[in-house]
């Protein structure tokens, strides 16, 4: 995520006070960032496990995508313990993909969510030290799913080499 501007700062204190309002709860975190291909993504916090909703800055100033966004954000903080077990599931239930993909690509450092949107993305990085490829997968994917997945990596692994670059991705939607 990129430095904050004052702007940014501004609206997330906004938006953190709506989520707070409309949820009860007062251990939200939130970010902006300009660089997403989603308009909100809730993660939780590593060590105490509180929501963390980033916004895509690119929205604000659309009262459409943004009530959308906040919307989403509520329905997931507001029962966020339950939208945890949910996601677990989700990830326990995309592991076959995510065993398919590790057989198709042993050399590489598989990075994987769990995001069931109709946007998704793959990306790979040459860190210096390995290749590090990252992606979406969904517990209801298809063959087909995965096989674009595979054919992505491969196209980005090759980039990285062609072009002599240290990262490539594609964001692709999808449903």
């Amino acid at each position: 995520m990129e430095k904050a501007t004052d702007k940014s700062t501004e609206w997330a204190i906004q938006l953190k006070e709506e989520l707070e309002k409309r949820t009860g709860r007062k251990d939200i975190e939130v970010t902006i960032s300009s660089y997403c291909n989603y308009d909100a993504l809730i993660s939780m916090a590593t060590e105490d496990k509180h929501p963390i909703v980033n916004f895509y800055s690119d929205i604000q100033g659309n009262p459409a995508r943004i009530k959308k966004a906040i919307d989403y954000a509520v329905e997931m903080t507001e029962n966020w313990e339950v939208s945890q077990v949910m996601h677990e599931k989700a990830k326990q239930d995309a592991l076959p993909f995510f065993a398919r993909l590790k057989e198709e690509f042993p050399h590489l450092t598989l990075i994987y969510s769990v995001i069931d949107f109709s946007l998704h993305s793959v990306r790979i990085q040459n860190t210096g030290a390995q290749f590090v490829a990252s992606f979406d997968l969904w517990p209801r994917m298809s063959e087909h799913d995965v096989n674009r997945i595979v054919f992505y990596i491969k196209d980005l692994e090759a980039t990285l080499h062609r072009e002599n670059v240290t990262a490539a991705g594609v964001n692709y939607t999808w449903k």
